[in-house]
């Protein structure tokens, strides 16, 4: 079978916000696109994961409904690892796609009120390997501390076994395309052949 891992630079994030007290509202877009794989402000300390030239056309919702499609098209079973408030951008999805949770325990706290300790991702197990009978069973939340390996948005290996481990990846028969290579963790994890 062929399948996919896709981890693209995630949707941008929206806020409401005033200019003034008792001002209008107005939404304003932050792109994660352009700050970790374009030419986006960015701290100083910070580098960026890979330099996309076209990074910014992931601020688009078309772009990435366009990956659902060609997922959908090309691939029997597929995984799209995106933030929480980036499903939207993927709606409405299969029926039989599931969204899984990868709890973070080790994030860093942002500017936000409310920590950010997980991520989504949206899995399309192949239609004869959804069944639990006669089958490894597996979670749909991992818990795996973020590995700051240099390389921003790099998944812990733990977390690539889990999701070929969702999709019943079968080293002997199967394919694994690494839609978004980046640290490369996809194909040292898929290397390893058999996970479970």
């Amino acid at each position: 079978m062929r399948l996919a891992i896709a981890d693209p630079p995630y949707p941008p994030r929206l806020a409401e916000r005033r200019d003034r007290p008792g001002g209008p509202v107005r939404v304003t877009s932050y792109s994660r696109a352009r700050r970790y794989y374009g030419d986006g402000t960015r701290p100083r300390k910070e580098t960026p994961a890979d330099f996309h030239p076209d990074a910014g056309e992931w601020d688009q919702p078309e772009r990435h409904r366009q990956l659902l499609e060609d997922l959908r098209a090309r691939y029997d079973g597929w995984a799209i690892a995106t933030t929480p408030d980036g499903l939207a951008y993927y709606h409405p999805w299969p029926i039989s796609a599931r969204i899984m949770v990868w709890h973070r325990p080790n994030t860093q706290h942002g500017s936000n009120r409310i920590a950010s300790k997980w991520e989504a991702v949206l899995v399309y197990t192949p239609e004869d390997r959804r069944a639990g009978r006669g089958a490894i069973q597996v979670h749909d939340v991992l818990t795996a501390p973020v590995e700051y390996v240099g390389f921003a948005g790099a998944k812990p290996p733990a977390w690539t076994r889990w999701v070929l481990d969702a999709l019943g990846y079968d080293a002997e028969h199967d394919t694994v395309d690494d839609l978004f290579p980046g640290s490369g963790a996809v194909a040292s994890a898929v290397a390893q052949g058999v996970l479970l």
